[in-house]
């Protein structure tokens, strides 16, 4: 048996230039970090007790006896890539909701491949880990997403991405002082709306005229630097806020279905509530939004947004991890 425990991500800037039909030829570089909410996978090989081959639990249960039969489409194909010889039985615990913008089919994608890995003994490094998420994810399931949310998942804290040109990336570590980290820590304000939507259907929205989106693109690059510069210099965090007002725009310019009315109303009641700035996370239509607030402005914010869900969150230093390799 294998229990593997793999972090959700925020993403701060650059979002959108993290896809291959962008930074393949343009480069995109992205900022963001994981975070102390986690995916849960428990895999083990099945006895051969069973009419079944597979049982797989999530949102619901299967019990089949082929690959081709099992339904989620990321675990039929992992296993079909990776362990296509084994019985399996797969279970899934998640500390957030899927298809929120925090990451989580990333964060399964890894925790699955690190799970199936493990199971057979092979040792992939983090970063081996991320590359092979993001060839599942983008090749072998033809999802519309990008290759940010596999890297931050797999190998965890705050990091600087860059992409391209081609298909090669980077992943710089932003070396966080542990005063620092908590000021950080203490502007995040997580918001659940409760309204769900589909990652790759966002995503395609994004892909449409994008050769017309040069301008937007390169801006949404330049402010991921402008970040990763404050935060390497410990500058003033009431400057992100300003930011992220700028990204709320240029992200609406880049995919006119990330912002829904709902959203634009949540983002109203925010500024008033005294948000300096905020985005909806991943490719947006629903989901988690992030608020930046003042210094030890987060009680105060609460009390007068008075919507959605709060879920307190820190920087996840650790990507994915094996707890228990019996």
């Amino acid at each position: 048996m294998v229990i593997t425990k793999t972090p959700y991500r925020i993403s701060l800037f650059g979002g959108g230039t993290d896809h291959p039909a962008w930074y393949i030829e343009n480069g995109g570089e992205v900022i963001s970090f994981a975070m102390d909410k986690f995916c849960y996978l428990t895999t083990r090989i099945l006895p051969p007790f069973f009419e079944h081959r597979y049982r797989i639990a999530y949102s619901k249960v299967e019990h089949v006896k082929t690959i081709s039969e099992i339904q989620h489409p990321a675990v039929r194909e992992g296993i079909r890539k990776f362990s296509p010889e084994l019985a399996l039985e797969i279970h899934h615990d998640g500390d957030l909701p899927a298809r929120s913008g925090v990451g989580s089919s990333s964060a399964f994608a890894v925790g699955l491949i690190h799970s199936l890995t493990v199971l057979q003994n092979q040792n992939l490094t983090n970063l081996q880990l991320a590359e092979e998420a993001i060839i599942l994810e983008q090749e072998d399931l033809k999802e519309n997403v990008g290759s940010q949310d596999q890297i931050a998942c797999a190998i965890g804290g705050m990091n600087y991405l860059k992409f391209g040109s081609g298909p090669k990336w980077t992943a710089n570590p932003i070396e966080l002082s542990p005063n620092f980290k908590s000021a950080i820590e203490d502007r995040i304000v997580l918001i659940y709306s409760g309204i769900h939507r589909s990652s790759s259907d966002m995503q395609a929205n994004l892909l449409v005229d994008l050769d017309k989106k040069g301008k937007t693109m390169e801006r949404t690059i330049n402010l991921a630097r402008e970040c990763k510069s404050l935060f390497e210099s410990e500058g003033n965090l009431d400057l992100i806020g300003e930011m992220l007002v700028e990204s709320w725009f240029l992200k609406k310019q880049m995919n006119g279905h990330s912002v829904t009315p709902d959203l634009e109303n949540l983002w109203e009641a925010s500024v008033k509530a005294g948000a300096l700035g905020g985005k909806v996370l991943g490719a947006g239509g629903g989901g988690f939004c992030m608020f930046w607030v003042k210094e030890g402005g987060r009680n105060e914010f609460l009390g007068k947004l008075q919507f959605g869900t709060h879920v307190p969150v820190k920087i996840s230093i650790e990507g994915t991890t094996c707890l228990l390799n019996s």
